[in-house]
């Protein structure tokens, strides 16, 4: 038998009041783009952080990660075009036209470097990619279980049921940042100045191992998608990762039991890497 149990509404638990989000973004006009953004200062910052986000991922993401760090630092967090209220006409990216937007944004905020770049994800590309261009600026890096550079091939190398799909289900935006990883990584790594300064990378592992592909059709079927099925990798993905344990030498390798996006579920390991790079308070 089945007992129904009913209650008033003066017998339930009050209702506690959530927290108003720290990150409270803003539009601002970039040369013509619409970018959102949200900035945090404090009286005397410790350094500048810089936050570069995953592919088409929300600034919101760093929440957790900001409230660890908003009494120490100047923060900046934005959205490229695309992801929520940020918005441009370029028909094409290219690496000088990401790290120009971002130099344009820290600039109009009148944030003074040196800075420390933090990216997540493909926004690790984007990290490097400003590092790379201003070298003098740049304090200390960060990447957060970072796409390694070269993993994926050119759109045009994409097999033709990927591309299909990328055009029929993908907005403009995600398809216009595909297009330009293989470009990122191919200019990082025909740059290979070395970057000596202190770097931490992030690298997840999960706490079990992971199934190997059943195959696209039957993992589709299963609801389950592996990026193998759909052709985009350069090489294979541990080989990628070791690579970049060879152009970056000097980066501290931090392995953590996470999912990809560590910033929301440990953002505590984030805050840690970051106080590890700037100066003490």
């Amino acid at each position: 038998m089945t007992t129904i149990s009913c209650s008033s509404a003066s017998d339930a638990p009050p209702q506690q009041a959530q927290p108003a989000p720290l990150l409270q973004p803003k539009i601002t006009d970039l040369a013509g783009e619409k970018i959102e953004y949200a900035a945090l200062r404090v009286a005397k910052p410790r350094a500048t952080l810089i936050f570069e986000n995953g592919l088409m991922l929300d600034l919101k993401t760093w929440e957790g990660v900001a409230k660890g760090l908003s009494n120490c630092c100047d923060l900046l967090f934005y959205n490229r075009p695309g992801v929520g209220r940020s918005e441009s006409e370029q028909a094409a990216l290219s690496p000088a036209l990401s790290a120009a937007r971002l130099q344009h944004l820290i600039q109009q905020q009148k944030l003074s470097p040196p800075y420390v770049l933090i990216g997540h994800s493909l926004g690790g590309q984007y990290a490097q990619v400003f590092t790379k261009r201003f070298p003098q600026q740049v304090d200390a890096l960060l990447l957060v279980d970072a796409l390694p550079l070269g993993l994926v091939k050119p759109v045009t190398e994409f097999p033709w049921y990927t591309r299909a799909g990328l055009w029929v289900f993908a907005p403009k935006a995600t398809r216009l940042e595909i297009a330009n990883i293989n470009s990122m990584g191919q200019y990082l790594l025909q740059h290979p100045a070395t970057f000596s300064k202190p770097m931490i990378r992030l690298v997840t592992q999960t706490a079990a191992p992971q199934p190997k592909s059943a195959g696209l059709v039957k993992n589709l079927l299963n609801g389950v998608i592996y990026a193998e099925d759909f052709g985009v990798w350069a090489l294979d993905p541990e080989a990628a990762e070791q690579r970049m344990g060879t152009i970056y030498p000097q980066a501290e390798v931090r392995t953590i039991v996470a999912n990809h996006r560590v910033q929301e579920q440990i953002p505590g390991a984030v805050v840690d890497a970051i106080l590890s790079l700037i100066p003490k308070g």
